[in-house]
């Protein structure tokens, strides 16, 4: 190949890193969602979500009273209908 000059010149080529794959940690050895509770993404319009951990459908059922794709996901509310507690001043 040549420069703008009309020199010969070597591309050198570039390797690309690896980067390392880090695994994923469990605190409970394996099922973290059981125990802690499923890592949400945010919920679509039609009140539907999946975990970010196991990859779980999860849906709201007062949004919406059954998964529309899959009879199996699981029923988890969103953050507008789940109960708040209140701290009451003593």
């Amino acid at each position: 190949m040549q420069n703008l000059w009309g020199e010969n010149v070597r591309h050198q080529s570039r390797r690309k890193k690896a980067v390392p794959r880090s695994q994923s940690y469990s605190v409970t050895g394996g099922n973290d969602c059981e125990v802690l509770g499923h890592t949400l993404n945010m919920f679509d319009l039609s009140g539907c979500t999946t975990c970010m951990d196991c990859g779980a459908k999860i849906f709201c059922p007062r949004c919406t009273p059954i998964h529309p794709r899959d009879e199996k996901a699981v029923p988890v509310l969103c953050e507008r209908h789940e109960e708040r507690q209140v701290q009451h001043a003593v």
